[in-house]
């Protein structure tokens, strides 16, 4: 059967060929004004689809769960979450709170913005939030600094305050105290004196001095939560609620100079980033491969015109795709995306084998007509074969639950036919107009191996063959090492904001966006069920709308109640007072930096001698600068401004701290009570991880707790380990699928299962190979990359056609079946193919790197098993007379 579909195949393929070239100039018309419609209509109407979890079944239970949680609370995984840092926990605060009022001003792109742990309610109450032992730390702190804060309130200027740190380290040398508290103060006075000449200063927190150590949040980091309003029909859905985000900061000059960091990150932001660095990774990877494949050609075929030929059927190619895809998809995905990148590499693959059979048969036959015809028919035949199984090896992936794969999978696929398609028409057009070739050009080209290795190669079959099975075993043996990463942050460029900002969230359980949700139908039965997940040794904290009514409330607010005694409001305070004259300010300054000079307390390399040693050295310049200064007294008054301006609204919020009052549900706030509670009774429970989840196996042992406990969890974490075995599962219906159909298929075309095979072996060779290669280097799959051994398999799977189809043949070339024109064709072709796969290893995008990296050394240890291995597997039965020698 064999050989009845091959006379059919040489015959009909160079009659096309003819035909082709007889009318060529008609054709190449018609090709290239199909081509531009095409590439309109691609530019119309193909889009982007950077909605991961749209990729994965419907059907899932964690996605049925999702969808339970989202009909009674907001959907949390489409959330922003803008992280606000500041140089102080005063300016996070201000810039939080007025980013958030900004925010929910913008109603056209932003449904809500909201502030967890912001608002009244919580700074008055929160001290209520720890425990009676943190409490009276707090207090015997307050009761050891209320003098300072005192005197400091009845005169708030530089004088009184140097007259204060002179007195406390006087009574420091008396006593035993460290004086880490006053080496905090000094610091930061000595940061004063530099930021009081910057263009914003930054004032000094006296939150950190005060509340240090205590109950109160004095973080310089907040989170605003965002619940965007997204634009499904655009590429960049994210697009204009981020854009919103920025302008909004930007308005309120939320900006580094000024003490004030603001970055977005989420899943829509995560989403947005990804797909414009995946874009740009692509396009650049596109021209980048294009140039090194025509490099690659160029020293192939030694034919700048042939090269041009073949360039230019893979760009037509690509278009023609490109508009199936819009056509029958309409939305290209993260992974399909790559599409172009494989489609120029397998693409090329044609154009060099048809290539170099016409270089190899145009110096003898003299003709073009008669060449090409002759080219077609000689390899023709096996450019049909290949492009099934290529083609087999991208449809297997169709039927799978990822959609990712599935769709990458039914356009390269179906980009295997266009290129044939194009290789057998619009390739020999050309050739046969614009870009003619002369004999006599290409006369010296090589189209065969020369050099001694691949002379010699095949002269030791068995030693091949002992060598190949040994390294097949030792790759089983690292096969088991080979891991699944179910954490998706891995997979995407860890330079982004976006990715940034979302690790430092994951570290923290308690900003850690990846918790699981848990629904339960009312409050009483929430907390039961908490308590007995939190005792679970996977989990951190669990938190329901009963976490927020503080226990002991009491005896806590008896003890804050004896501190707001300390803090009566004095009864003539000296705020508003004139300014005192320049030269007092000045004098007290240097009255300060003199005492520092001749008093050092606690010698040594303790902490508070460093502290005095650096403020001497600070104000001794400031004092300098002041001299040569035009306007000393703006100079003093920023300093003053710096150091105490803040002081009496800091004083004042720990007064209102001191005077919280009972919680119970009832008075919880409304915005609160909304996210836990639904308006049907159902109670919402947040459940931590006790680790970031950034490894896999804490990823799933921390799901299978929580789901053991509690069935209807949902949650980011169940979706990536369900998505995960999703993937795993369609890469190994896929690579079960490719073997099985391209085997079949070439036993129906050869008849002969020794032929399938030998042509099994170097492709099984090489795929364990690359597997343990990955797990050596642990180069860990994931969504992006599960590709690759399917991939490897199909492509490889022509190369080795192409050489057992050479072997049947009389091999009368020094070197046998490597001596041919056929064999530096796979050469040459593995090597397109290496290295437009290889240039996605450029990419920043870790997924798209990884996915680049193993099909480069996968695609070279094919390469290697199909060239080497396979000629020694065919010495062991040759059908065919060969030039292959026995071992020396």
């Amino acid at each position: 059967m064999k050989r009845e579909i091959d006379f059919f195949l040489t015959r009909w393929l160079a009659g096309w060929v003819d035909w082709v070239g007889a009318r060529a100039r008609g054709i190449l018309a018609c090709i290239l004004g199909l081509t531009a419609i095409l590439a309109v209509y691609t530019f119309l109407e193909l889009g982007i689809n950077a909605d991961n979890v749209s990729l994965m079944p419907t059907n899932l239970p964690s996605r049925l769960a999702h969808e339970a949680f989202i009909r009674q609370f907001p959907n949390l995984e489409e959330a922003i979450f803008v992280v606000v840092e500041a140089d102080t926990p005063e300016l996070a605060r201000k810039a939080a709170i007025d980013l958030t009022e900004r925010l929910q001003e913008k109603s056209e792109f932003i449904q809500q913005a909201y502030l967890p742990g912001g608002g009244e309610f919580f700074e008055r109450n929160g001290l209520l939030y720890r425990s009676p032992e943190e409490l009276d730390d707090f207090a015997d702190k307050m009761a050891e600094i209320q003098p300072l804060l005192t005197q400091l309130e009845q005169d708030p200027t530089l004088g009184n305050m140097t007259r204060i740190l002179q007195d406390g380290l006087d009574e420091l040398n008396e006593s035993a105290d460290d004086g880490a508290d006053w080496a905090l103060i000094l610091d930061r006075l000595s940061e004063a004196t530099l930021n009081a000449w910057d263009d914003y200063p930054i004032a000094v927190s006296w939150e950190e001095l005060l509340l240090r150590d205590s109950s109160l949040d004095i973080s310089r980091q907040r989170v605003i939560v965002v619940h965007p309003i997204l634009d499904y029909s655009d590429i960049l859905m994210g697009r204009r609620p981020i854009h919103s985000i920025r302008e909004a900061a930007q308005e309120l000059n939320l900006d580094t100079e000024r003490g004030v960091r603001v970055r977005i990150t989420g899943n829509p932001a995560l989403n947005y980033d990804e797909m414009i660095g995946i874009a740009w990774d692509v396009g650049a990877a596109g021209v980048f491969c294009f140039i090194l494949v025509a490099l690659v050609l160029l020293r192939a075929v030694r034919s700048p015109r042939i090269v041009a030929a073949t360039l230019l059927t893979l760009l037509v190619g690509l278009i023609w795709t490109a508009a199936f895809t819009a056509a029958a998809i309409g939305t290209l995905n993260p992974l399909s995306i790559t599409f172009a990148i494989l489609f120029i590499g397998l693409g090329a693959d044609f154009g060099i084998h048809l290539g170099m059979a016409y270089v190899d048969l145009l110096p003898r036959r003299k003709d073009h007509a008669a060449a090409m015809r002759e080219s077609a028919g000689k390899v023709g035949s096996a450019l049909v074969f290949c492009t099934l199984t290529t083609a087999i090896g991208f449809f297997v992936f169709v039927p799978t639950d990822y959609l990712g794969v599935a769709e990458l999978g039914l356009i390269s696929g179906t980009g295997m036919f266009v290129i044939l398609f194009l290789t057998l028409t619009l390739f020999p057009a050309l050739l046969s107009t614009w870009l003619r070739v002369d004999p006599a050009q290409i006369e010296q080209a090589r189209v065969r191996f020369t050099t001694r290795f691949w002379l010699r190669i095949g002269a030791y079959p068995r030693t091949i063959r002992a060598v190949s099975a040994l390294m097949g075993l030792l790759a089983l043996m690292l096969l088991p090492g080979l891991r699944f990463d179910a954490n998706v942050i891995e997979m995407r460029d860890p330079e982004s904001e976006s990715v940034q900002a979302f690790r430092e969230l994951l570290a923290n359980s308690s900003t850690s966006p990846w918790y699981l949700n848990v629904l339960m139908p009312d409050l009483d039965s929430a907390v039961q069920l908490a308590a007995e997940i939190e005792s679970l040794e996977e989990v951190d904290h669990v938190i329901s709308l009963a976490s927020f009514v503080p226990e002991e409330q009491d005896e806590k607010i008896e003890i804050l109640q004896d501190v707001a005694f300390l803090f009566e409001q004095p009864e003539f305070p000296r705020y508003g007072q004139p300014t005192p004259r320049l030269e007092e300010q000045i004098e007290s300054l240097e009255a300060l930096h003199d005492y520092l000079a001749s008093n050092p307390p606690l010698e040594g390399d303790a902490p508070l001698a460093r502290s005095v040693i650096r403020l001497r050295e600070h104000l001794a310049a400031f004092l300098s600068r002041i001299e040569s200064d035009s306007d000393p007294a703006r100079a003093l008054s920023d300093l003053e401004a710096v150091l105490l301006g803040p002081f009496p609204a800091h004083l004042k919020r720990v007064r209102e701290a001191l005077d919280a009052q009972l919680i119970s549900l009832e008075n919880l706030p409304a915005r609160l009570s909304e996210r836990m509670l639904a308006a049907d009774g159902t109670a919402r429970l947040q459940v931590y991880p006790v680790s970031e989840l950034g490894d896999g196996e804490a990823m799933e042992a921390f799901v299978f707790a929580v789901k053991e406990a509690s069935p209807n969890a949902a949650g980011v974490p169940l979706n990536l380990v369900e998505f995960a075995n999703v993937i795993s599962f369609s890469f190994t219906t896929a690579l079960t699928s490719a073997f099985i159909t391209i085997s079949l298929l070439l036993l129906l075309l050869w008849r002969s299962l020794r032929n399938v095979l030998l042509v099994l072996a170097p492709l099984c060779l090489g795929g364990a190979l690359t597997a343990a290669t990955a797990a050596l280097l642990d180069i860990r799959l994931n969504f992006i990359n599960i590709v690759v051994i399917p991939l490897i398999f199909g492509i490889g799977v022509d190369s080795a056609i192409h050489l057992v189809q050479k072997a049947k043949e009389d091999l009368d070339e020094e070197g046998g079946l490597l001596g041919t024109s056929t064999a530096r064709a796979v050469y040459y072709s593995a090597a397109t193919t290496a290295v437009s796969f290889g240039s996605l290893a450029l990419a920043s995008h870790n997924g798209l790197h990884s996915l680049g990296v193993m099909l480069c050394f996968g695609l070279a240890y094919t390469l290697i098993s199909v060239l080497i291995l396979l000629p020694a597997l065919l010495s062991l039965h040759p059908s065919k007379k060969t030039a292959a020698e026995p071992d020396q």
